[in-house]
């Protein structure tokens, strides 16, 4: 009789430690049923943006994140499976306006969870490549966020070193026959056209350019963007 009773003893105490015990946890086969956390890091809610710019996500999962996905405008652009999470994001080719970033985290079971929304706006910016010759520099002027051509008006504000002056503007690139560019003020330029996109716009011609000047000293910046029906947009 005591050798059946420690044989069951032993049987129960097998049983036991297979099913874990009284110990708790997970048991073994149990389905991963949790979702990883998301949210978008950079850009911030609410941002301008301008060029290249890199958007960001922090995620993370109980088991581990297998992938994530970057979504503008609800539209799958790329995803990224290595931490930290990211996609680059060309805006120049697109035109003035808001658009919404969402990201979408996965694990290896398939359980996903999507982002809060981030809204930036993407405005019309210019930027110039100058190249300096002496005394003299020339900048050619680009202007980006207006995909489509259509007449436009806008105010550019140049920055340039200390003693260089304005000489003088030109329409230039595929628009060049469709505008006139002209210097409004001591580092302000106009550009009325009737028919402007964007890309190349106008070359800018600087005088009196001090000794040891680099390209990186210039700059320009869109002040006002009006519609062809002479509305201020921007």
């Amino acid at each position: 009789m005591r050798i059946v009773k420690r044989s069951l003893l032993g049987v129960i105490m097998l049983v036991t430690a297979a099913c874990g015990g009284g110990g708790g946890g997970t048991p073994a086969g149990t389905p991963d049923a949790t979702a990883p956390s998301v949210a978008l890091s950079t850009p911030a809610n609410g941002a301008t943006v301008t060029g290249v710019t890199t958007v960001t996500a922090d995620a993370s999962d109980d088991v581990g994140v297998s992938r994530v996905e970057f979504y503008l405008n609800g539209v799958l652009q790329g995803n990224d499976g290595t931490a930290p999470y990211s996609y680059t994001w060309d805006s120049s080719t697109l035109a003035r306006g808001s658009y919404t970033w969402t990201a979408k985290a996965y694990d290896a079971a398939g359980n996903q969870q999507q982002s809060a929304a981030v809204t930036v706006t993407v405005p019309v910016y210019a930027a110039m490549t100058t190249v300096v010759n002496g005394a003299g520099a020339v900048g050619t002027v680009s202007l980006a966020g207006i995909p489509v051509a259509a007449p436009y008006g806008v105010n550019f504000v140049v920055t340039m070193p200390a003693g260089a002056t304005l000489s003088a503007v030109t329409t230039s690139g595929p628009y060049a026959g469709s505008g006139l560019a002209t210097v409004s003020g001591a580092n302000s330029l106009i550009l009325a056209s009737s028919s402007v996109a964007s890309g190349e716009i106008m070359t800018v011609t600087f005088a009196n350019v001090p000794p040891g000047t680099r390209s990186a000293d210039f700059g320009i910046a869109v002040s006002a963007v009006y519609d062809g029906g002479g509305n201020l947009i921007q």
